[in-house]
């Protein structure tokens, strides 16, 4: 009778999680980035002098907010259905997703290192900021281009 009453509620949670998310093992891998980077970060900010642990909160429910969404979008572009069948033509964005946050949390702990002491080569921390930043240079000139017309 006890584990009836226990799985219920379980079988209607895992029913929903399915479409929410269900790669749990990159999300194993972007949590150990995300860890690695943070502690890293938190380094970084005692060395210089500059922790704050409101900022630190502000800018790490920021992050989580983000790769959490990212992450749920991603597995709706890769699993979702149409008449019964998932549609290739989307899964490509959600594998991208996937691999944009692991390449952005593995420039930050590059950026993190190279602060704390400078064994990163410098042509690699600019050839991965260009990756990661190239989007958002992007966006801004666009932006700007619309508000002079």
């Amino acid at each position: 009778m006890f584990s009836a009453i226990v799985a219920l509620p379980m079988s209607w949670l895992v029913e929903v999680m399915k479409y929410v998310y269900q790669d749990w093992e990159f999300a194993k891998w972007i949590a150990m980035a995300v860890v690695l980077d943070t502690v890293l970060g938190i380094a970084k900010a005692w060395i210089e002098k500059d922790i704050s642990s409101e900022e630190f909160w502000n800018k790490f429910g920021k992050k989580m907010l983000g790769y959490i969404s990212l992450m749920i979008l991603s597995n709706i572009l890769q699993h979702y259905t149409v008449n019964g069948s998932t549609v290739g033509a989307t899964e490509w964005m959600g594998d991208y997703l996937c691999t944009y946050m692991l390449i952005r949390e593995g420039v930050s702990v590059l950026e993190n290192v190279s602060a704390i002491t400078p064994i990163v080569p410098k042509w690699l921390l600019e050839r991965m900021r260009a990756y990661t930043e190239k989007e958002y240079n992007k966006k801004d000139e666009s932006e700007d281009e619309l508000q002079r017309d």
